[in-house]
């Protein structure tokens, strides 16, 4: 499948594209096209096993943003890292995180109410919060040692 075919859903208010990366290059330079298209209160959602490039699409989402994507690393101890550049990122981890009860104890749904593009590693633990607003979902699987299918679909 060639980058950037569309494919439309039956649902209208879904719309997906499927891409194919052979490199963490090409993944990063998708983010970073996603990245282009975001505005403030934008909400990415990044699905996908350890190691399958969630962090390497964020990077890309920060240089399209005008950050440094040398200086984005997944804030997994942290938990939270913001970054300015264009517009301001949020960038969560919630690796560690076991309930929904200990996000919140944390204060990390605090950051929905930010003017930032919000991009969420392992979002699985805040469902309940994610799937009721609107949000770019991207599921990264790994075909091989570099190769990536990524599915960016628009949830409005």
């Amino acid at each position: 499948m060639s980058p950037g075919c569309l494919l439309w859903t039956p649902d209208s208010r879904l719309r997906t594209l499927k891409f194919e990366t052979s490199s963490a290059e090409e993944t990063m330079r998708l983010g970073a096209r996603l990245g282009a298209s975001l505005v403030p209160g934008e909400v990415v959602l990044l699905f996908g096993e350890l190691g399958a490039g969630k962090t390497v699409v964020a990077k890309g989402i920060a240089s399209a943003l005008g950050v440094n994507a040398d200086v984005v690393s997944s804030p997994s101890f942290t938990l939270m890292n913001a970054y300015s550049g264009l517009t301001r990122m949020i960038h969560l981890d919630l690796y560690r995180i076991k309930t929904f009860a200990e996000a919140e104890e944390a204060g990390l749904l605090d950051v929905f109410d930010a003017d930032a593009i919000v991009v969420i590693e392992w979002p699985e633990k805040i469902a309940e919060v994610c799937e009721t607003m609107p949000h770019i979902k991207v599921a990264i699987d790994a075909c091989g040692p570099d190769s990536r299918l990524i599915r960016i679909i628009e949830h409005r």
